[in-house]
């Protein structure tokens, strides 16, 4: 088996380090209706200390405040990357939205039980960054493989809306149906929406919000390589994207303890999985050649074992550098197993290699024969 695991490594997948060049592109945004929130109070529970009957009531305009002061103090000691034209960024308002700048996009594209939660959260724990979680998470258990599927456009819309802060529309407010596990993984938004759940179910407050963040952070599992590569083609957006691939025998151990996923075929069947594999091997092999600076692959078993390493050389794809609250995750989550089968808690070196315990001789050599 552990033959079996070397091939994949050595065989189906190669990664390389990728140069940081930026396209950044000036374009113009629907401006949200700040003024509908000029004289709008949230009453949100009391901190701990006062009196259980008092009541603090804060205006909109103080937590899109608080919240961009805290940015900019985030951000104080950021290196920022130089503009397309190759002059020297320095400024935080290049970078935010709500000042006319284009943030920096780093996006992951996995499937489920992948490793793409660790790694989003990578992502989500470098300063000044507004983290996507799941932006087809209405999808439920479908793949959203090619043009032809009748989701295709929906999705791509979807995503492309959000990375420009857009939440208007009835497509997105699907979305927010599900507002609370997905805006649990987003630490900023959430530390405003667990106690203003209301307003973050607004979508022009959302788009304030969001509007703040020089730095945006995405990972999806819902949509395949060759739909998510179109990303790459909007100069607007300004994405660079890495796939992140597992070996799909880790893939199907930890999808067999799933309820959600156990009877839907884009989930239960490794030979789906397999052949998504395939056809992203060959679309990832075309991506690399057309955008050698903005795509690249990553495997999550080298993730895994070299965390430090790794995170630091995705970092830098992303045009990012190692900062101290990265290493601060990495300490506290690449150690010891912590919550369920949904944390990113694990200790790293182990995670991958489940698969070796729990699959049969049976399951293992079906995996490798649709594979390979």
């Amino acid at each position: 088996m552990f033959l079996l695991f070397f091939v994949w490594r050595t065989q189906l997948w190669t990664t390389g380090n990728q140069s940081t060049g930026r396209i950044i592109v000036q374009t113009s945004r629907r401006e949200p209706d700040l003024e509908l929130y000029n004289n709008t109070k949230e009453t949100i529970t009391p901190p701990k200390g006062l009196d259980e009957n008092s009541t603090i009531c804060i205006g909109i305009q103080d937590i899109i405040a608080d919240q961009r002061e805290s940015i900019s103090n985030e951000m104080k000691l950021f290196m920022y990357p130089a503009s397309g034209n190759n002059q020297s960024t320095k400024q935080l308002s290049d970078f935010t939205p709500e000042t006319g700048g284009i943030p920096i996009r780093s996006v992951v594209i996995s499937t489920w039980r992948s490793g793409s939660s660790f790694f989003g959260d990578i992502l989500n724990s470098f300063p000044g960054t507004f983290y996507y979680f799941e932006p087809l998470f209405h999808f439920l258990a479908t793949q959203v493989r090619n043009e032809s599927d009748l989701k295709a456009s929906l999705a791509l819309s979807n995503i492309k809306k959000l990375l420009q802060c857009d939440y208007s529309g009835p497509s997105v407010k699907e979305y927010l149906i599900h507002y609370i596990p997905i805006f649990k993984r987003n630490t900023r938004l959430w530390s405003v929406c667990q106690e203003n759940q209301k307003l973050c179910q607004q979508p022009d407050f959302l788009t304030i919000f969001c509007r703040l963040f020089p730095l945006q952070g995405m990972k999806i599992v819902r949509l395949r390589l060759p739909l998510a590569g179109k990303l790459l083609d909007d100069p607007e957006l300004n994405v660079r994207i890495a796939l992140l691939v597992r070996d799909p025998r880790g893939t199907v151990q930890s999808r067999k303890h799933e309820e959600w996923c156990i009877g839907h075929n884009d989930c239960d069947h490794p030979s789906i999985l397999c052949q998504d594999l395939v056809t992203e091997y060959y679309e990832a092999q075309l991506l690399r050649k057309k955008y050698p600076n903005r795509f690249r692959v990553v495997r999550y078993e080298d993730l895994s074992l070299n965390p430090y390493e790794m995170t630091k050389e995705i970092l830098q794809f992303y045009g990012l550098s190692m900062h101290p609250k990265v290493i601060t995750f990495l300490e506290t989550h690449t150690k010891f197993q912590k919550g369920n089968e949904f944390t990113t808690y694990r200790n790293s070196k182990l995670t991958p290699f489940h698969w070796m315990k729990d699959l049969s001789y049976e399951e293992v050599s079906s995996i490798y024969t649709t594979v390979y």
